[in-house]
């Protein structure tokens, strides 16, 4: 999105957040997670529901049509719905790594010398995504995938391969907007909000899904190992034994959404067009082993 496409009022509502003491966004976030996990007369709910349906355009087609008859206990129950049996199939060829969440894919970012990710809106190091040099290092000459979850997605994230859970580490810090209003004013935002980061020992090599959260975000959850939400300090958490997972298992929920990065070692390139950003969904091929053309 160009500076001209950016709304006024996104760039009012990232300059307030951005100037706001940490506590203030936290403690907004916190209080909308709270208010979307409270639980509502059904008629409330659905009422409330088809009302969010409508603004944000969620497409109902891949909803079990009972769950929206039904209606939902809260409105956090709707927004971390699951979806029908094969609305998502997952690619299963062994060579090919597939999109772990619906939304808009942003970029696909060379690795670069100092681990240092830059793309359209970010400029960050991979090891303060991570918060481990280490870690970072392994990705050099590799690529990171950006998808947007936009509010009307599904907001699961799903293995983008056969592999093992070897750590998950909860990483602390700021919950702002990651608008393109927000990233223009930090471009190094990823790298400042809060982070949930899957590490994946897999045929191809060490993968990292990172999870990111953002302003509104109640909080993330973990599929395989209980995590504490809002850290105050980094947990990391190793898996012992290793989290065996399948291709298009579930990696962790956002409780209200944001964005995904996918840290993939050298030896991949591109399946889907990186030129602009594209919609993508959970299952589709994202990327394959071999070399750019």
């Amino acid at each position: 999105m160009s500076d001209r496409e950016i709304p006024w009022r996104a760039r009012l509502a990232a300059a307030v957040l951005d100037v706001s003491p940490d506590w203030g966004a936290s403690a907004a976030s916190k209080a909308l997670g709270a208010a979307a996990r409270a639980r509502l007369p059904r008629p409330l709910s659905r009422a409330f529901v088809s009302a969010y349906v409508r603004y944000f355009g969620v497409d109902l087609e891949d909803v079990d049509p009972r769950a929206m008859e039904d209606g939902y206990d809260s409105f956090n129950a709707f927004f971390t719905r699951r979806l029908r049996p094969g609305a998502r199939p997952v690619d299963s060829r062994g060579d090919v790594l597939s999109a772990p969440c619906d939304g808009l894919l942003r970029g696909m970012a060379a690795i670069e010398r100092d681990t240092a990710v830059v793309a359209k809106g970010h400029a960050y190091t991979l090891g303060e995504l991570l918060a481990d040099d280490a870690l970072a290092d392994s990705f050099l000459g590799g690529l990171a995938t950006t998808i947007y979850l936009h509010p009307r997605d599904y907001h699961r994230v799903h293995t983008p391969c056969d592999g093992t859970a070897l750590r998950v580490v909860a990483v602390p810090g700021r919950l702002l907007p990651v608008t393109a209003a927000a990233l223009e004013r930090a471009p190094r935002l990823f790298a400042l909000n809060e982070r949930l980061i899957h590490v994946l020992d897999t045929p191809f090599g060490t993968i990292a899904v990172v999870m990111i959260a953002a302003f509104g975000v109640g909080h993330m959850s973990c599929a395989y190992r209980h995590i504490e939400t809002h850290p105050r300090e980094i947990q990391r958490i190793d898996c012992e034994p290793p989290a065996r997972l399948r291709k298009g298992d579930e990696l962790g929920v956002f409780h209200l959404g944001s964005t995904v990065v996918v840290l993939t070692q050298a030896g991949v390139r591109p399946l889907a067009p990186t030129d602009e950003p594209t919609a993508v969904r959970m299952g589709q091929p994202l990327l394959q082993r071999g070399d750019f053309a």
